[in-house]
């Protein structure tokens, strides 16, 4: 790459500025709202880009980005980038996906994911909007005992191994599905995927979205469920049938779901998403916009590490 290297950030450092210090030490480092208009024009100027989740780079983008050399995303989940098309270029890119030692100090997703599982079955966002309105309508948001009942876990790695050690902790029994988990735990009984639709009563997705698993919760699988189970998503919104999942929750035949990731989450129209309008209507429907990982310390965590990365890369 030639030199000066010119780095375009589509990151929010406002609470971490200091994360951009080293490669600024290396490189001409532009930071921008992650604004496709602006990105449009200028990103044929750069030789690496730190994504965000918010602006997905995809083809057209890339086409246009002559001098780019390395795209890096402070995340675990790949499917903002469209890696054929930067494979096709020979454009390197940089994730946290496999830095486990990094990966095993942020459980903010984790933490969510158990927050909607808690606030789904008690209710918890309608409750509070009655409250605020001087309602102090007890009954009327009665919900349900998590002690006792059966946690599955789908992908038991990182964040479905802290996913179970939680409910462990809530008195849960816990059973998990997964073609190879990271490590076995002991208190964990591990089943078939039909076993864990059958059985679980919170049910909560922890796998990386990809070509092979796209809707693998369809609507023959979700009609499998356990009648009046939580369907828990931190994981991404393309891993379920949504259309089906509505239809389960409308007809009452599943209890609730909590989730902080829908399929097509960046569209101009997201109002209108069937998962946004049924949360409006249903008191066991909570919805976030993909906050999963959006902490101080976790977003500081990944957000440096990723920079300094590049920082050494560039300046080897």
């Amino acid at each position: 790459m030639p030199d000066p290297y010119r780095v375009l950030c589509l990151w929010d450092v406002s609470f971490c500025p200091w994360v951009l210090d080293k490669l600024r030490a290396v490189a001409e480092v532009d930071v921008q709202a992650p604004d496709r208009d602006f990105v449009v024009a200028h990103i044929g100027e750069y030789d690496a880009i730190l994504v965000a989740l918010s602006l997905p780079l995809d083809a057209e983008l890339i086409g246009r980005a002559q001098r780019l050399r390395v795209v890096v995303t402070p995340s675990t989940g790949l499917d903002h980038l469209d890696l054929k098309a930067l494979a096709a270029r020979g454009i390197e890119v940089q994730s946290i996906k496999t830095e486990y030692e990094l990966l095993d100090r942020i459980t903010a997703t984790a933490e969510l994911a158990w927050a909607l599982a808690l606030a789904a079955a008690r209710k918890l966002p309608m409750a509070q909007q009655a409250a605020l309105r001087g309602e102090w309508a007890r009954d009327r948001f009665r919900g349900t005992q998590l002690s006792g009942k059966t946690l599955g876990i789908l992908g038991v790695g990182r964040l479905g191994t802290m996913v179970a050690r939680y409910g462990r902790a809530f008195g849960l029994q816990v059973i998990g599905c997964d073609r190879s988990p990271r490590k076995l735990l002991d208190f964990v009984e591990y089943v078939d995927f039909d076993t864990l639709l059958n059985r679980s009563d919170i049910l909560s997705i922890h796998v990386h979205l990809s070509e092979d698993n796209r809707h693998l919760l369809n609507a023959a699988a979700v009609a499998r469920m356990k009648p009046g189970a939580i369907l828990v998503n931190t994981s991404r919104g393309g891993i379920v049938d949504e259309t089906a999942l509505v239809a389960a929750l409308r007809e009452g035949r599943l209890g609730g779901a909590g989730v902080d990731v829908v399929d097509g989450e960046w569209r101009p129209d997201l109002v209108d998403h069937p998962l946004v309008a049924l949360a409006r209507e249903h008191p066991n429907v909570v919805i976030s916009p993909h906050i999963g990982g959006v902490t101080v310390e976790s977003q500081a965590m990944s957000l440096q590490f990723s920079a300094d990365r590049l920082a050494k890369a560039l300046a080897g």
